[in-house]
């Protein structure tokens, strides 16, 4: 008992209790989101009035309080959690990248990092809980997308080579690239009728078809599976949030039941200790009663 191994979760890995909740509160929280935004809005009226505005100065003292603000939520989420439990998180990790560019952006002998100081925004990302969903959503879907990238890059190779052989000559269709170039853009519909009726009306009455068939294939199938693999890692993001959820309260049950486990051996060591007490005073009564037998009578030695 009292070891590492038998302490509560959040003290076995470090974390101070009572600053981690301030930062679970939502005051901290939303605090921190106004200030994130409040920074957001004053550094794009300076960079929309330029340095010579009659708020500059007042901007550049309220971005250095709100550069101090970051760093000291970084320092209490540090010890709100512990080592282990902050560097395992990786959107922890994001905030002290762009709070440590900021930093950087402050250096006076170097102008053009001043402008890292915007990334500051992208805090926006790691403070708001669905906007984090959603760039989990889309990192757990890379590999997906860029498998997708890859079959429609097929689709657009094969329908260049195609479009090429048939329409050689034509304005856009003049080699392998400029038939990529076209077809991408009939793709998202830009100029898709001019060019239609264009090689039609050189000598290719059936070119309608084709350009259908291939917008068909590439700008509705092929592209929507981005959206299909998208979604599938939103829900696949959800359940990982859903499992790492049980996981942390599976191990605070655990926690618990080690804890009344404790309890339990304690009093049961605490009932044997009791017995033990209780068996020596009965012994010792009776060694006190053997005694009293034996003993002289009061008054002294009779002759």
């Amino acid at each position: 008992m009292g070891t590492q191994k038998e302490l509560p979760l959040r003290e076995r890995t470090g974390g101070l209790r009572f600053i981690e909740f301030i930062t679970d509160s939502w005051p901290f929280k939303n605090f921190i989101l106004l200030c994130i935004i409040a920074n957001a809005i004053a550094l794009g009226i300076d960079a929309h009035f330029g340095d010579n505005n009659p708020w500059h100065a007042y901007i550049e003292e309220a971005d250095t309080i709100f550069l101090a603000i970051f760093t000291g939520e970084l320092i209490l989420e540090f010890l709100a959690v512990g080592p282990r439990r902050y560097f395992r998180n990786g959107w922890n990790i994001f905030d002290m990248i762009v709070v440590g560019m900021s930093y950087l952006s402050a250096m006076p002998f170097i102008s053009a990092l001043r402008t890292l100081r915007i990334l500051r925004v992208l805090r926006l990302v790691s403070a708001v809980p669905q906007m984090r969903r959603v760039v989990e959503a889309l990192l757990g879907a890379m590999p997906g997308i860029f498998a997708t990238m890859a079959v429609l890059s097929i689709v657009f190779y094969i329908g260049s080579v195609m479009a090429t052989t048939l329409f050689r000559g034509e304005p856009g269709f003049g080699d392998l690239g400029q038939s990529a170039l076209t077809l991408f853009q009939l793709t998202q519909f830009d100029g898709w009728g001019d060019t239609v009726r264009s090689v039609t009306a050189n000598g290719h009455p059936w070119a309608w078809a084709f350009f259908l068939g291939f917008n068909l294939i590439a700008a509705f199938a092929v592209l929507n599976l981005f959206i299909g693999v998208i979604v599938d890692a939103v829900t696949e993001t959800r359940n990982a949030e859903i499992k790492e959820d049980m996981a942390e309260i599976d191990q605070n049950v655990a926690d618990i039941e080690e804890g009344v486990g404790d309890i339990a051996v304690a009093q049961e060591d605490a009932a044997v200790i009791q017995k033990r007490i209780l068996d020596e005073l009965t012994s010792l009564r009776g060694e006190i009663t053997a005694l009293r037998a034996v003993a002289p009578p009061a008054g002294g030695t009779q002759f």
